[in-house]
């Protein structure tokens, strides 16, 4: 099994959180369909540094990954930039995003840079809509009728993922 390393910057504690959490649902969900990588945290093999980019709009719920891979698509390093805050808005007006809907934002990065370029469905899809929760602690990210988290990968992404990390 192939490891890539997951190197945080300064990020924040909301985000270093979200990282951490990503990582280890990423992780149940490659072994359970079958993918053949395991990120680890300050880990060995190629590296995927994280850092948050004040240029990128909290409203937005994306971040931004550039990926170098070698000629068969296997990540060499890459770098997945957050927006420093990730925010909803609410009847009592704009709040931080919780935990989980940046553990979205930042496995969908994360799996950017695995190799996974087009925007699909599921976890990888375009556009992902804000699902206000009772308190930050609920808030989903939605795409389509699949609410994350939990994590979710579509079975297109697993083959994906498998043609490049088997």
């Amino acid at each position: 099994m192939a490891a890539v390393n997951v190197k945080l910057g300064d990020i924040g504690s909301q985000w270093t959180t979200a990282c951490k959490q990503a990582v280890s649902d990423l992780n149940l969900l490659f072994r359970r369909k079958g993918i053949e990588v395991a990120l680890a945290l300050n880990g060995a093999g190629p590296t995927i540094t994280v850092r948050t980019d004040p240029g990128i709009l909290g409203t937005a719920v994306h971040g931004q990954t550039s990926a170098e891979t070698n000629g068969a698509g296997k990540l060499l390093r890459a770098e997945v930039r957050l927006p420093v805050k990730l925010t909803i808005n609410t009847p009592k007006g704009m709040r931080e995003a919780g935990t989980g809907m940046a553990e979205v934002v930042a496995a969908h990065e994360f799996v950017h840079a695995l190799g996974h370029a087009p925007h699909t469905s599921h976890l990888m899809a375009q556009t992902l809509y804000k699902v206000l929760g009772d308190r930050a602690a609920g808030d989903k990210l939605k795409a389509g009728a699949v609410a994350m988290p939990p994590l979710q990968l579509s079975d297109e992404s697993v083959e994906m993922l498998k043609g490049i990390w088997s």
